[in-house]
C-alpha cells in the first residue's frame, strides 16, 4: 500500500508528463477489436475513422478513468463537474487513440518487450518512471524500482496494486509511441540554408517613407451598387471562404422566479418573530444553526470591516449579547447579536508541519503529527522536522515559516489556531489537507474584534410564486407556432427577446443560464427551423436556476459550405470596398499625373501627408495606418523618391513615396540562428498540427449530445 499512496502522491506530476507527451493516453485497452456490442444507431455515440463506438463502450472507459481518478485522489465521489472533465477526457483519448493506433499501425511503429523493459526499468528510464521513484534530492534508485515493480506485477488481478501498474505501463507504451511518431514528423519538415536566406534578406531592408490615404468611408455607400448576380459570381467563386462548422441558433425568453411581496413579507414575519427568542437563548451558535439558512460563523472581524454601515457602528461599541436588527441585507431579512469580543492580533507569523492523510486516514496522520510534537518538546529544530517530513515543500524548505498573514487568508481551523494561540506554544490542527503542527512566532499589534451570531432568512420564491411563473411560461408557450406568433407574444408580453448563436451540439454553456446542457440537447434533437424546443415528453418550458425559459430554434448550419444567403451581406460589404477602391483608385490617379511631389497628390485630394519609418518585409503594421500588407509590400519594393501607383488596402487607398532606405548584411551566423529557431518551430507545431491533421480526416461522427 505504500507504493501505491507513492503512485498517488506523483499523480500530478504524472499528468503533467502525459500532457507533454500529447497523445499518452489513461485507457489501455483500445477499441483494437473492430466494432462494438450494439450496431444500433441508437447506442451509436460516435464514428472515428470508420470505427463504430457504442454508448456502452463510451461508459465503461469513462467509467474506468473515474476509477483511475477516484483512486489517484482518494476520492469516493466525484462532482458533476469532474464528471464532465472526466467525459471530454475519456472522448479526446478515445478520439487520438482510435486514430493514432491505425497510423501507428500504417507506419509500423511499435514499442517490444525489450524497449518497454528499458523505459521501465533500464538505461534510457521513462520520465514517468522517473517521477514516480525519484527521491527528495531528484536521484533515482533502480534497486527500489526493480523491488517495486515485482510486488506490483506480482500482484492479484483487480487489486488497485495491479490497475495501477497495467495504467502506468499503458501510459509509457502510448507516449514513448507518441514520441517516435512526433520524431518521425519533425525530421520530414526542414529549413533550408536558401530559405532562411530568403527570410533574412527581405527583412535586413528597412525603408522610411511618406504615404496619404483617402478612406473608403470617403465615397457613399448610396453611390455604390452591387448586384444579385455579382454576389453570387464571388460566391462561386470563393466558396472556401465561407465554410461552417455545425451550429444551432435560438430565440429565448425568460421568466425570473423573483420573490414576490407575500414572500418578502413571509420573510420578515418569520424573523421579527425569532427577534425576543433570540434575545434570551444562551447558546448563540446553537441557536443559529437552528433556525438561521445560514450557519454560524466562527470569525472574528474588526467592527470597521463590517461592511453595513450601522452594523459597524452598532458592533464598535456593543456588549456580549447586544441584538441588532432586524434589518434586510443581500436579499434576506437578519438578527445579529454580539457573541463574543476579544483582543486579537491583526495578523501574525508562523510556521507548520504538514502530515498529508495516507488513504484519508486522518487519525494516522494526527498520530504522526502528535509524535513529532513530542520530539518538538525533546528539543530537535522545527525547521528540521518540517524539512524532512512537510507535505508543503514550499514552506518546508524555510523551515515551514509561512511569513505574516491575516486572519482571511488560510482555513479557518488553521487560521483560529494561529489567531487563538499563545505566541510559541506549539498546536496540532486538522484541515483539509491534512494536520498540522504549528507554532506562531509573532503577532501584530492586537485590536478589539467581535464574533457575530446572524440569523438569517432568505427572501426566496415560495411554491406559489413558482407556480404562477410557471403559468406564465406555460402560456406564452402555448400561444407560440412559428416565428410570428413568438415575436408577437413578446411584444404583447413585454418581454425581451434574447439570442443564443453558434451553439455547438456539446457545449454547456448559454451566456445567461445557468446549467443548460439539457436545453441544448434538446437544440439538437429538434428538427424544424422555427419550431419551439422540447423536451422527450413534448415540453418547452426550461427550469435553468432562477429562471423558466422558452426557446425558438431559428438556424440550423450544416456542417460545410455556407448558404449564399447566409453570406450575402458579408459579400455585399467586400463588393463595395472593392467598388470603392476602383473609384478612389481613379481619382487618384488623375491627381498623381503631372505631379511632381506627394504633397501635391495630397494637396488636390484634400488629404495629409503621414510619415512611416524602420519598415520591413516584416513589418506587423504601419503607424496611423494599422495593419496594412500591400502597403509594407509595395514600400519596401519600391525605388527611391518615386511616386507609387494607387495601393488598394485594408482601409483605403494609398500612395506612397520612400525617402530613405537602409539594408544589414545577411551573415552565416544569422543564417544558422535563423534555421535553429525556425526548426525548433516547426517541431513544436508538428505536435498540435499533425493530429489536428489526423483528426480532421478521420470523418468524426460525434453523437455524444444524444446521451449527455
Amino acid at each position: 500500500m505504500a507504493t501505491l499512496q507513492k503512485i498517488r502522491n506523483r499523480g500530478v506530476l504524472i499528468a503533467t508528463v502525459i500532457g507533454t507527451a500529447l497523445f499518452a493516453f489513461i485507457a489501455g485497452d483500445a477499441l483494437k477489436n473492430g466494432s462494438s456490442w450494439f450496431n444500433s444507431s441508437k447506442s451509436e455515440i460516435a464514428v472515428i475513422a470508420d470505427e463504430s463506438i457504442s454508448i456502452k463502450d463510451f461508459q465503461g472507459k469513462v467509467k474506468h478513468n473515474q476509477d483511475i481518478s477516484q483512486m489517484m485522489s482518494g476520492q469516493s465521489a466525484l462532482s458533476s463537474e469532474q464528471m464532465d472533465q472526466i467525459r471530454e477526457q475519456t472522448w479526446q483519448q478515445l478520439v487520438q487513440e482510435i486514430v493514432m493506433n491505425k497510423e501507428y499501425e500504417a507506419l509500423g511503429i511499435d514499442i517490444s518487450s525489450e524497449e518497454l523493459f528499458d523505459l521501465v526499468q533500464g538505461e534510457n528510464l521513462s520520465p514517468i518512471i522517473r517521477q514516480i521513484f525519484k527521491d527528495e534530492t531528484g536521484n533515482v534508485d533502480k534497486t527500489r524500482i526493480i523491488s517495486t515493480l515485482k510486488q506490483l506485477i506480482n500482484a492479484p488481478d483487480g487489486t488497485p496494486q495491479k490497475a495501477y501498474w497495467l495504467n502506468i505501463e499503458n501510459q509509457i507504451k502510448s507516449a514513448r509511441q507518441a514520441e517516435k511518431y512526433n520524431e518521425l514528423v519533425q525530421k520530414s519538415l526542414y529549413i533550408t540554408d536558401a530559405r532562411a536566406k530568403q527570410i533574412l534578406t527581405s527583412s535586413s531592408k528597412k525603408v522610411d517613407f511618406s504615404y496619404i490615404v483617402k478612406k473608403y468611408s470617403s465615397v457613399n455607400d448610396k453611390d455604390v451598387e452591387v448586384s444579385n448576380a455579382e454576389i453570387q459570381k464571388y460566391y462561386d467563386e470563393h466558396k472556401y471562404l465561407f465554410e461552417q462548422n455545425e451550429a444551432r441558433k435560438i430565440a429565448y425568453v425568460t421568466f425570473p422566479i423573483t420573490p414576490s411581496s407575500e414572500d418578502n413579507a413571509e420573510a420578515k414575519k418569520y424573523i421579527d418573530e425569532l427577534a425576543t427568542e433570540f434575545n434570551t437563548v444562551k447558546d448563540n451558535k446553537e441557536y443559529v444553526n437552528l433556525n438561521s439558512d445560514a450557519k454560524f460563523n466562527a470569525s472574528y472581524i474588526k467592527a470597521k470591516e463590517i461592511g453595513n454601515t450601522e452594523l459597524s457602528a452598532f458592533a464598535s461599541k456593543a456588549k456580549v449579547n447586544s441584538i441588532y436588527g432586524p434589518y434586510e441585507e443581500e436579499g434576506a431579512y437578519k438578527l445579529a447579536k454580539i457573541n463574543s469580543v476579544k483582543m486579537l492580533p491583526d495578523s501574525v507569523k508562523a510556521r507548520h508541519i504538514l502530515i498529508k492523510p495516507i488513504n484519508n486516514d486522518y487519525a494516522a496522520a494526527k498520530n504522526f503529527a502528535d509524535s513529532l510534537v513530542k520530539l518538538l518538546k525533546k528539543g530537535t529544530k522545527f525547521a528540521t522536522l518540517a524539512e524532512k517530513h512537510s507535505a508543503d515543500k514550499g514552506s518546508a524548505v524555510n523551515g515551514g515559516d509561512l511569513g505574516w498573514f491575516g486572519p482571511k487568508q488560510m482555513v479557518q481551523p488553521f487560521s483560529d489556531t494561529c489567531f487563538f494561540a499563545k505566541k510559541n506554544a506549539i498546536n496540532v490542527v486538522l484541515t483539509q489537507y491534512g494536520a498540522h503542527i504549528v507554532q506562531v512566532t509573532r503577532q501584530g499589534k492586537k485590536v478589539r474584534k467581535v464574533q457575530i451570531a446572524t440569523v438569517t432568512r432568505n427572501i426566496e420564491p415560495s411554491q406559489k410564486t413558482y407556480n404562477q411563473t410557471y403559468a406564465k411560461a406555460v402560456k406564452f408557450a402555448q400561444s407560440v407556432k412559428d416565428a410570428n406568433s413568438f415575436d408577437t407574444e413578446i411584444e404583447k408580453s413585454k418581454l425581451t427577446k434574447r439570442i443564443g448563436s453558434n451553439i455547438k451540439k456539446n457545449d454547456k454553456q448559454l451566456a445567461g443560464l445557468e446549467a443548460p446542457r439539457m436545453l441544448i440537447k434538446d437544440i439538437y434533437t429538434t428538427e424544424d427551423v422555427n419550431a419551439l424546443v422540447t423536451d422527450k415528453d413534448g415540453k418547452g418550458i426550461y427550469e435553468l436556476g432562477n429562471k423558466y425559459v422558452v426557446a425558438l430554434l431559428t438556424e440550423i448550419s450544416e456542417k460545410g459550405i455556407s448558404p449564399v444567403n447566409k453570406v450575402s451581406a458579408t459579400i455585399k460589404r467586400e463588393l463595395i470596398r472593392r467598388k470603392k477602391a476602383d473609384i478612389i483608385t481613379k481619382e487618384i490617379a488623375i491627381a498623381t499625373k503631372g505631379s511632381n511631389s506627394l504633397l501635391s497628390v495630397g494637396q488636390k485630394q484634400g488629404l495629409a501627408v503621414q510619415e512611416a519609418t524602420d519598415i520591413s518585409f516584416q513589418s506587423f503594421q504601419v503607424p496611423g495606418a494599422g495593419i496594412e500588407p500591400n502597403l509594407i509590400a509595395t514600400a519596401v519594393q519600391s525605388p527611391k523618391g518615386k511616386i507609387s501607383a494607387p495601393i488598394t488596402g485594408n482601409q483605403g487607398v494609398y500612395v506612397l513615396v520612400v525617402n530613405n532606405e537602409t539594408k544589414e548584411a545577411v551573415t552565416k551566423e544569422a543564417i544558422t540562428q535563423l534555421k535553429q529557431q525556425m526548426n525548433g518551430m516547426l517541431k513544436y507545431r508538428t505536435q498540435y498540427q499533425s493530429m489536428s491533421a489526423l483528426r480532421e480526416n478521420a470523418n468524426i461522427e460525434d453523437m455524444r449530445y444524444k446521451f449527455y
